[in-house]
C-alpha cells in the first residue's frame, strides 16, 4: 500500500505558479487572438476560454496548493490568519 504524503512547500509553490501561469496563458491568448491575429471573437468566447482556463487553473492545483491564484487572495488570508504565516514568507 502506498503512504499517502501532504505536498511540500516547494510542491504548493510550483503548483501555484504553473495554475497561475495557466490562468495568464488563456487571458493573454484571447487579447492576442483578437489584437494580433485580427480573430473576431466576441464577448462570449472570450468568456468561455477565460472561464476554461481558470477552471484548469483550479482543476490542476487544488488538491496541492489550495488554489489561490492570485497573490491578492494569499495576502488576504494571510492578513486575517487564515494563512500559515511560513508559507508566505518563509523567512
Amino acid at each position: 500500500m502506498s503512504k499517502i504524503t501532504s505536498p511540500t512547500l516547494t510542491g504548493q509553490c510550483i503548483s501555484e505558479f504553473l495554475g497561475t501561469a495557466l490562468l495568464v496563458f488563456f487571458a493573454l491568448g484571447c487579447v492576442a487572438a483578437t489584437r494580433i491575429a485580427g480573430a473576431q471573437l466576441g464577448l462570449w468566447e472570450i468568456i468561455m476560454i477565460w472561464g476554461f482556463g481558470v477552471a484548469l487553473g483550479v482543476y490542476l492545483t487544488a488538491g496541492i496548493s489550495g488554489v489561490h491564484l492570485n497573490p491578492a487572495i494569499t495576502v488576504t488570508f494571510w492578513l486575517f490568519a487564515h494563512f500559515d504565516r511560513k508559507k508566505y514568507c518563509p523567512a
